[in-house]
């Protein structure tokens, strides 16, 4: 059993992660065309990680763990720089050849590559 949890404990986890991340990423995203667009990240997941949990023959807990954690791992990346990245998009929209702060692009690729290795490390201990 993955991490000692029963499977409906992780559907709930799975659900809980789905509502968190949902109800996150509209404070975050704070241009409307693309707050809406958010709505997909949870059937994407769903589509991606149910389809490499078939392909690799994973239990059903280790795919929710993986799905929740990559949910969660949006929000943690995103709410710290979540101003810098709204600035970013209106001053791209007035100036096409404006580019991303530095500091915000920098704090994604570090946090997200932080992040992905604790994902993978708490799922490596668990299998």
């Amino acid at each position: 059993m993955f991490l000692s949890l029963s499977t409906s404990v992780w559907i709930l986890i799975a659900a809980g992660a789905t509502i968190l991340n949902l109800a996150a990423m509209q404070w975050i995203i704070q241009i409307p065309k693309y707050r809406k667009r958010q709505f997909w990240m949870p059937v994407i997941g769903i589509v991606a990680l149910g389809a490499r949990g078939l392909a690799q023959h994973s239990t059903l807990p280790e795919t929710l763990y993986l799905y929740a954690a990559v949910l969660i791992m949006f929000p943690l990346i995103l709410a710290p720089v979540r101003g810098t990245i709204t600035r970013d998009y209106h001053r791209w929209v007035e100036d096409p050849l404006t580019k991303a702060s530095k500091g915000a692009m920098t704090w994604i690729a570090v946090s997200a590559t932080v992040l992905m290795i604790a994902i993978g490390a708490v799922y490596a201990a668990g299998a």
